[in-house]
């Protein structure tokens, strides 16, 4: 005779478990759950094409944004931004055979204006080499240190080849390519001048030309001097021959020209000022423009014929780095 709790747990259904155990319990939540909800397999099929629908929508609003922004960046700017290749100005160049430059009128020997309307100097070669590479007929357009940026900005050049330093503070308003010269500053005084050293300019008058390297040079090396700055160059230069200052600034290939050609002038000794590079200038976001006017400087460069120019022009080679 078996006890009472022995024979419950002998009589009681048993059936196999999750795991493949035996259970005494019997599995009445899931029969009550498949009785309560008839509709379950109905109600999941309508969540799934809800979900479905929503994932859609997503990814066509993904969509239409991310065109949108293509749109806008593509669109913002000048030519260079207009489309890739069609927006640029290499393409305008190439249809219209016609290259616009911004070149100096009145800076030797980078650019000079002659009596006949002609240009020459050490900028004006290169200007023509690319006009070759082109095969495009080059309109010059004659800028002053001021008036390079603005000119690139409204879309009136193509490209500014006008002895323009690349700064950091002109690189976030145009676009510079790799360079094609090295410069800095000098500064000139009359022979007889009591002036030994640049400690000497304190309080003496120093002409420059408006915009240049030169004028901002002076303002940062030497701020005792007093800056007298002119519209161009070669007022800069009229001004120290005429005595109205006590000496000029400009780039380390312009002094020691003038000088070598009137004697009545020295170099004053110290170092360059603002060592730098020189290139080109165009309208920013023309990537493609500028990526042909960099391939267009390294070939010329190692051609030798910018060295030639360099030695012709400037008096002086090519820096190595560049070749």
């Amino acid at each position: 005779m078996l006890p009472d709790r022995e024979r419950r747990r002998r009589d009681a259904p048993r059936h196999r478990g999750r795991q493949g155990r035996w259970s005494c319990a019997a599995p009445q939540t899931a029969t009550h759950a498949t009785k309560a909800n008839p509709s379950a397999p109905s109600q999941r099929s309508d969540m799934f094409r809800i979900r479905k629908r929503i994932l859609a929508a997503g990814a066509v609003a993904a969509a239409v944004t991310l065109t949108a922004a293509c749109t806008s960046g593509a669109t913002t700017g000048g030519k260079g931004t207009e489309g890739g290749a069609a927006g640029s100005h290499l393409t305008s160049v190439l249809s219209s055979h016609k290259l616009r430059v911004g070149v100096q009128s009145e800076a030797a020997p980078w650019g000079v204006q002659q009596s006949d309307g002609s240009y020459e100097g050490f900028d004006i070669d290169i200007a023509n080499a690319l006009g070759e590479s082109l095969e495009s007929e080059v309109v010059f357009i004659p800028v002053t240190n001021e008036s390079r940026i603005p000119l690139l900005q409204s879309d009136k050049a193509d490209v500014i080849i006008a002895s323009f330093t690349a700064t950091d503070e002109r690189a976030q308003q145009v676009a510079f390519t790799v360079p094609y010269a090295a410069g800095g500053t000098l500064i000139a005084v009359p022979a007889d001048s009591p002036v030994a050293s640049y400690d000497d300019l304190a309080g003496k008058s120093v002409s420059a030309s408006r915009g240049s390297q030169g004028e901002a040079a002076l303002m940062a090396h030497l701020p005792d001097a007093q800056v007298a700055p002119f519209n161009t160059f070669a007022d800069s230069v009229q001004a120290l021959k005429s005595g109205k200052v006590d000496a000029l600034i400009e780039n380390n290939v312009v002094v020691p020209q003038l000088v070598a050609q009137d004697p009545r002038f020295r170099i004053l000794e110290g170092p360059v000022l603002e060592p730098s590079l020189i290139s080109m200038g165009v309208q920013q976001g023309d990537q493609v423009w500028l990526n042909y006017l960099d391939t267009f400087i390294r070939n010329y460069n190692i051609s030798g014929r910018n060295d030639t120019a360099s030695q012709k022009w400037l008096s002086q080679p090519l820096p190595e780095f560049l070749k």
